[in-house]
């Protein structure tokens, strides 16, 4: 897509959004006499759940073999704060983990299939090798990394866990990688996550918290497609008109129509990707009205007033759906 990159207002990890086949059991045998991440956490007493998980589903062949993968590693302690987290939802004990049958994407859903080290972290998305299906041929899960507060929470994924000690717990070299020691288990990421997480959603995140509709993009058990506003883009929005009565943010979050607005960007009945859009697609929102998508010269939603807005993200990837990022307010 034309100017990608330079028109989002946050950044994609390039290169590292690849597919969770390419972490199949298959992959090349064990490494002899090596260190692996296998090894780390067999040899880490505080690594015991985790190496337990990873035997249990099968991966632990994955990461003892050759590659170049970044594991986000979560203790005994983090399995632990997952445990205590919610007292109703079934899970009390490390029994209860190793019984559950998302763990192995839950697992997926903390590695790299290239190796990052902490000097290379940057806030954007990357795609782990967890899929929104949980089978190998899945669409690969982003994964939220911001290091904008390394010197108070660290390296924050996902808008909860964090390297735990970034100075003694990042870049732990493994021969077949690096792995980072996190305080907390990174679970499956719905759509409201991922916006939850960016910093530039801020906005849009206020405004489904406002009315209400954080349950909607929260939903596991449904197929969303969203197309999610930036904070610059409220702004282009309150810029677009001197005599609408928008001059900030809040003028936006007191319209009246506002749950109008932000329905006219989801859509409940499929997760439509970059490449299952058509010229001309009429897309028909959870909100009022319908709209138009073109794809000539980039990707162009033309909503119910006329308005013309362009798709410069694609294919956010959620548990129950897909984000695309545009640069104004769909108004219906």
């Amino acid at each position: 897509m034309k100017n990608l990159l330079k028109k989002a207002q946050y950044l994609l990890f390039a290169g590292l959004a690849f597919a969770a086949v390419s972490c199949d059991d298959d992959d090349d045998g064990p490494i002899d006499n090596s260190n692996t991440i296998l090894d780390i956490t067999a040899n880490n007493a505080n690594f015991s759940i985790l190496n337990q998980a990873l035997v249990q589903t099968g991966l632990d062949a994955t990461l003892d073999a050759s590659g170049t993968f970044t594991v986000f590693a979560p203790t005994n302690a983090a399995f632990q704060s997952l445990l205590d987290a919610d007292p109703n939802d079934g899970l009390n004990s490390p029994a209860d983990l190793l019984a559950l049958p998302s763990l192995r994407n839950i697992l997926l859903n903390h590695v790299l299939n290239t190796e990052v080290r902490s000097t290379q972290l940057a806030n954007g998305y990357v795609k782990t090798l967890a899929t929104d299906d949980g089978t190998n041929t899945g669409n690969a899960l982003d994964l939220y990394i911001d290091i904008t507060d390394l010197a108070g929470s660290g390296v924050v994924l996902n808008g909860g866990p964090a390297v735990a000690n970034p100075a003694t717990d990042a870049d732990i070299e493994a021969d077949n990688g690096i792995v980072h020691i996190v305080d907390g288990v990174i679970t499956l990421p719905t759509v409201a996550t991922l916006a939850v997480a960016n910093p530039d959603f801020s906005n849009l995140v206020a405004a489904l918290s406002q009315e209400s509709l954080v349950s909607v993009v929260s939903d596991t058990n449904a197929t969303l497609t969203v197309f999610a506003p930036l904070n610059s883009s409220f702004q282009t929005l309150i810029d677009s008109d001197p005599n609408d009565g928008l001059t900030n943010i809040n003028d936006v979050l007191g319209l009246s129509t506002l749950s109008d607005i932000l329905t006219y960007h989801v859509v409940n009945t499929a997760s439509v990707r970059a490449g299952d859009i058509t010229d001309g697609l009429v897309v028909n929102p959870v909100g009022p009205g319908t709209f138009t998508i073109n794809t000539s010269g980039g990707v162009i939603i033309t909503d119910t007033n006329g308005r013309t807005i362009e798709v410069i993200v694609t294919d956010v990837t959620a548990v129950n759906g897909v984000v695309h990022a545009i640069d104004n307010v769909l108004l219906p």
